[in-house]
């Protein structure tokens, strides 16, 4: 698997192939900042793209990271608290395949959640995890040499999900890709009467 990992965005390719990412316990996962930035740590990323690969078990996820029995603890914990993964007998699996981060805002004695369209992540069953941190630079990818592998993935991920993307680099086409997914499909489900189970 290969991987970009810059501080605005993380995109994983799988190539073609792909791999095919487990049962997840929810289609939308609503985070906040803090916990969305678990999976800014490296060891954490890393521990989450090997439960997405299909690793799953405490054994398996040791060994495929090589990390130590106390540190893999620590770490899934951390993923568990935070809402990104989900413990189901002996497998972790993913929470989600879209995770959302929300702020709250206290406006006149109203209470408003407020949904952050610039951080969030997604998970495709082909293509793998995109972690997207803010507005990515203009240019951001012009010297990435798996540019050219973010554009063809970008674009598959267009058709599969019937967006039309305007963006010219692949760093604001999977920026918009994801804006586009929270706004088509979780505001619709949220104006249609979808209901919010709270869960800690």
């Amino acid at each position: 698997m290969n991987a970009v990992i810059k501080p605005e965005i993380i995109v994983t390719l799988n190539g073609k192939g792909g791999v095919a990412i487990p049962s997840y316990d929810s289609e939308y996962v609503l985070m906040r900042e803090r916990d969305f930035n678990a999976i800014l740590d490296n060891i954490n990323l890393e521990i989450m793209l090997t439960v997405i690969g299909g690793n799953n078990s405490f054994t398996q996820i040791m060994r495929r990271t090589g990390l130590q029995r106390g540190k893999l603890s620590r770490h899934l914990r951390r993923l568990l608290n935070s809402g990104w993964v989900v413990k189901e007998g002996s497998r972790y699996l993913p929470s989600g395949r879209i995770y959302v981060v929300y702020e709250v805002k206290d406006v006149n004695g109203e209470i408003i959640l407020s949904i952050l369209m610039n951080k969030g992540a997604f998970i495709d069953p082909i293509h793998g995890l995109v972690v997207i941190n803010g507005e990515p630079l203009t240019n951001y990818c012009s010297t990435c040499p798996l540019r050219q592998a973010c554009v063809n993935n970008v674009k598959s991920l267009a058709r599969r999900y019937g967006i039309e993307l305007r963006g010219a680099e692949p760093s604001e086409t999977y920026v918009e890709l994801f804006r586009e997914l929270v706004r088509r499909d979780l505001i619709k489900r949220l104006r249609g009467g979808w209901r919010i189970v709270v869960r800690r």
